[in-house]
């Protein structure tokens, strides 16, 4: 039986044997050496003739290795192999030449658990909710996901902290989607979540005082609360560890906004 994670496979073969023909058919570089080579090597994919391909596509990379669509090629190719290895590390080398591809880094993040190589994957995942959190709220789904994924490794790692923080997130991602629906306290009340959120978030915070990232998440869910003291409390407390914390750039955004906000606040009141 063919498992749901393995099926993705087929998504990356489609993609490079197919939809990029035609994409850049009008390519100038199309008329290239090493893009010829490139196509002839879809050709032979298209033909089942895996080895023939994977030819084709080193002979193309040899004559130009910026053609980087040859590593997501050759990663189509030896998944058809059942080569996971070779494939992850063509896929690493095409994702880091094309980092904006959110679709094939999360393909790639998920062939690194397969070959248990966790600390990869955790990072892939991080990049993956760095780049959903800059596309806004129409992402939300994704970075759950991410954090879900997040929580599932740490688990196995044993590591409190990453487990606690990461489903605290995920739990307040999914509050503040749940409030934006017709009936916001119905199966999954979107205040019992945040409260799930809150324990969660402190549990990871009482792990890493001094880390910033629990206190700007828990400013956040006591603020959706309508608890301003705490929320200052941990606002002030996420500003003071921010500088030696690991924060994503729209977390660190957040935070200096919120921050600057409360001090101007602060002045008004006197």
């Amino acid at each position: 039986m063919v498992c749901r994670r393995d099926i993705v496979w087929v998504w990356i073969l489609l993609l490079a044997c197919r939809l990029l023909p035609a994409a850049l058919a009008a390519d100038e570089e199309t008329t290239s050496p090493a893009a010829r080579l490139w196509e002839l090597g879809q050709a032979a994919m298209r033909d089942g003739e895996v080895d023939a391909g994977i030819i084709l596509y080193q002979q193309s990379l040899a004559l130009d290795p910026e053609l980087t669509r040859n590593h997501l090629s050759l990663a189509a190719a030896y998944m058809e192999k059942k080569d996971a290895v070779q494939a992850g590390d063509h896929l690493a080398r095409y994702v880091e030449a094309h980092p904006e591809q959110h679709a094939i880094r999360a393909r790639y993040a998920e062939l690194q658990v397969r070959l248990q190589r966790f600390p990869e994957a955790r990072k892939q995942f991080e990049c993956l909710i760095a780049d959903a959190q800059e596309q806004g709220p129409q992402a939300v789904s994704g970075m759950i996901e991410g954090h879900s994924r997040l929580v599932e490794l740490a688990r196995q790692a044993k590591d409190a902290y990453t487990e606690h923080l990461h489903r605290g997130i995920g739990l307040f991602l999914l509050a503040r989607q749940r409030r934006t629906l017709p009936d916001p306290d119905g199966e999954l009340p979107s205040e019992a979540l945040l409260c799930q959120a809150a324990a969660e978030l402190t549990l990871a915070q009482a792990e890493r005082p001094d880390d910033a990232r629990p206190c700007w998440y828990l400013y956040e869910v006591w603020t959706q609360l309508g608890q301003r003291q705490p929320a200052l409390c941990r606002l002030r407390q996420a500003e003071a560890a921010a500088l030696f914390s690991y924060l994503t750039p729209a977390e660190r955004r957040g935070l200096q906004f919120a921050y600057a906000h409360y001090r101007a606040e602060q002045a008004r009141d006197g």
